[in-house]
C-alpha cells in the first residue's frame, strides 16, 4: 500500500513538472510583463489570484490556469516580434532575438577584455553598435516613413527618394567635391550623396556600419541611458558583427564585378565570333583567352559606370546589399569618403530597399528565398555582443585609452542637413 502511495505521488509529481516546463523562463518572462503594465490589463479575477499565491519553491501553487497564462507569454518571446507596416517592432527578449542573431552576453570587465582583445584589430568585418539591445535594425528613414506616416503623404518610396538625392546634390556637391578633392563624372553618384546625408543628420535608407570595433562600441554607448531594467533585455546594449564574405552577395562591388565580368565575357565572345574563320577556330580562341580579361576596369573611374549603377531606380531593385570604399586600390569607388566623419569613423553602408522589414529579417528573407539543399536551415543574420550597461564606464576609459573620442569620431560636428528631408516631404510644402 505505501510502495503503492509513493509511486502515485510520484507519477503525480512527474505529470506536474512535465507542465511547467521552463519553469524560470516562464517566471521571469511573466513578472516582466506584470511589471511593464500587463498586470492592470488581466480581468480574470481567479487568475490574479493565483498569481497572487504562486510561490516558486512550491510547485503545487502552479495550477493549470497560471501555467497556461505564462506559457502563452513564453510562446510571444519563441516567435519573432509582432510585427506590421505601420508599426516600429522591439524586441522583448534575448530568447525571442536568438530568432535572428547569434548572441553573446557580456556582464563582467573579464568577459568584455577578452572580446575587445579579440575583435579590436580584425578586418574584413563589419561591426554596428546600438545602445539598446531591443532594437531592431531599422534605417532612420524606415523609422520616420513610419512616424510620419509617409506612405500617405508621398507618391512613391522611389520618388521620395529621387527628391531627396536631388535636394541633397543642389546643396552639398560642391562640399562632397571639396572632401574628395576630385571632380568627375563619377563623384556625385547617388549613394555618395546619401552617405553624406546619412552623415549629417539626414534619414536615408542607410544604416551605418562601420570596419572597427571600438567604434561601433562608441556607438554602442554614445548618449546611452540607464533603465529601470523592468526587463532584462533592457539593462544591455549590443554590438553587432557581420563577415564581409558571408554578406549576402559580397556587397556592391561584388555586383558590379560580376556585372562588368559578364559584359566582358560578352563582348569578348562577340568579337571572337565576328572574326574567327570557323567553329574550330573560334573554341581555339575561346580556350586561349577563357581565363584573360577583356574590360579594363582601370578605365572605369570616371566613366559614368559608377554613377549609373548607383542610380536610386536601380538600387531600389536591390533589396539588399552594402557598400564601402575599403579597397583604395580598386577603381570601383563610391565616394563615400566624403566626409571627415565617414573617414575616421572607417564607414561602411548597409542598404535596405524596404520601407518598413528591419534589416535582419529582410536578410532571413532574402536567405531564404536563396537557400539550397545544401544550405543550413538554421540562419542568423549576424552575430551580437548584448553588453551590459553597467560596463559602460569601463569601456569608456578602454576606448579613451585608445583614442576613441567624441572628437575622433566626429570631427565635423557643425554641419546638419535635416533640412533636406523637410524640404524632401510632401506634407512640408
Amino acid at each position: 500500500m505505501l510502495r503503492h502511495h509513493t509511486r502515485d505521488v510520484r507519477c503525480k509529481r512527474k505529470e506536474t513538472m512535465r507542465k511547467i516546463s521552463n519553469l524560470d523562463l516562464k517566471v521571469q518572462f511573466t513578472n516582466e510583463f506584470l511589471r511593464s503594465g500587463g498586470l492592470e490589463t488581466i480581468r480574470d479575477n481567479e487568475l490574479l489570484t493565483d498569481l497572487i499565491n504562486f510561490n516558486r519553491n512550491d510547485l503545487n501553487t502552479v495550477t493549470v490556469r497560471l501555467n497556461a497564462f505564462m506559457s502563452s507569454i513564453l510562446r510571444n518571446h519563441i516567435t519573432p516580434p509582432y510585427f506590421s507596416e505601420n508599426h516600429i517592432s522591439e524586441y522583448e527578449s534575448f530568447l525571442q532575438k536568438s530568432n535572428l542573431f547569434d548572441q553573446g552576453q557580456i556582464d563582467t570587465e573579464e568577459d568584455f577584455d577578452k572580446v575587445y582583445e579579440q575583435f579590436k584589430n580584425i578586418e574584413h568585418m563589419l561591426f554596428r553598435g546600438q545602445r539598446e539591445a531591443r532594437w531592431r535594425l531599422y534605417s532612420t528613414l524606415q523609422r520616420f516613413w513610419i512616424w510620419d506616416k509617409l506612405n500617405e503623404t508621398e507618391e512613391s518610396y522611389l520618388e521620395f527618394l529621387q527628391k531627396l538625392i536631388q535636394n541633397g546634390k543642389e546643396k552639398y556637391q560642391g562640399k562632397i567635391e571639396d572632401i574628395l578633392e576630385e571632380s568627375h563624372i563619377d563623384t556625385i553618384n547617388d549613394i555618395a550623396i546619401l552617405g553624406f546625408l546619412q552623415h549629417h543628420e539626414t534619414p536615408t535608407p542607410l544604416l551605418d556600419w562601420t570596419y572597427s570595433f571600438q567604434n561601433a562600441l562608441y556607438f554602442g554607448i554614445d548618449n546611452i541611458e540607464p533603465n529601470p531594467g523592468m526587463k532584462e533585455i533592457d539593462n544591455y546594449f549590443s554590438v553587432y558583427s557581420i563577415q564581409e564574405k558571408d554578406f549576402g552577395q559580397g556587397g556592391m562591388r561584388t555586383i558590379l564585378d560580376d556585372s562588368l565580368k559578364k559584359v566582358g565575357d560578352d563582348l569578348k565572345i562577340a568579337f571572337m565570333r565576328k572574326i574567327a574563320d570557323d567553329d574550330e577556330d573560334f573554341k581555339k580562341m575561346k580556350e586561349h583567352f577563357e581565363e584573360r580579361s577583356f574590360f579594363d576596369t582601370n578605365r572605369v573611374k570616371g566613366s559614368g559606370l559608377i554613377r549609373h549603377m548607383t542610380r536610386i531606380e536601380n538600387l531600389i531593385n536591390i533589396p539588399i546589399t552594402y557598400f564601402s570604399d575599403n579597397e583604395s586600390d580598386s577603381n570601383l569607388i563610391f565616394s563615400l569618403t566624403n566626409s571627415n566623419n565617414i573617414k575616421n569613423q572607417k564607414g561602411v553602408f548597409t542598404w535596405n530597399a524596404n520601407t518598413f522589414k528591419p534589416l535582419e529579417m529582410l536578410g532571413n528573407e532574402q536567405y531564404d528565398v536563396s537557400r539550397t539543399e545544401n544550405d543550413s536551415e538554421d540562419y542568423r543574420f549576424s552575430g551580437c555582443y548584448n553588453i551590459n550597461k553597467k560596463l559602460v564606464p569601463y569601456i569608456k576609459q578602454q576606448l579613451e585609452k585608445d583614442g576613441i573620442t567624441k572628437e575622433f569620431i566626429y570631427p565635423d560636428t557643425d554641419l546638419n542637413t535635416w533640412h533636406i528631408y523637410d524640404e524632401s516631404r510632401n506634407a512640408s510644402t
